[in-house]
């Protein structure tokens, strides 16, 4: 897993804002804010052959930063 600094980038303006994503190793990491609320989702990045869900893991936060952070720690966890 990369112990460098992360580089978060916008995702499109469909997604509630603010909205950003990452690819951490083998996951796509996003946060977002639905309704005002902090979201994170870890999701596995997609292969040609792959079917099914691809969502690992998800959750809400207080904070926007603190979504990214369990984002992240996610991730971590799931390497």
């Amino acid at each position: 897993m990369s112990k460098g600094r992360v580089e978060w980038r916008p995702l499109p303006a469909l997604w509630p804002s603010p909205a950003v994503w990452t690819d951490v190793g083998e996951f796509m990491l996003l946060v977002f804010s639905p309704d005002g609320i902090p979201t994170w989702e870890v999701r596995r990045k997609m292969k040609i052959e792959s079917s099914g869900d691809d969502l690992i893991a998800n959750g809400t936060a207080d904070t926007f930063q603190a979504a990214q952070a369990a984002a992240l720690f996610a991730a971590n966890a799931w390497s």
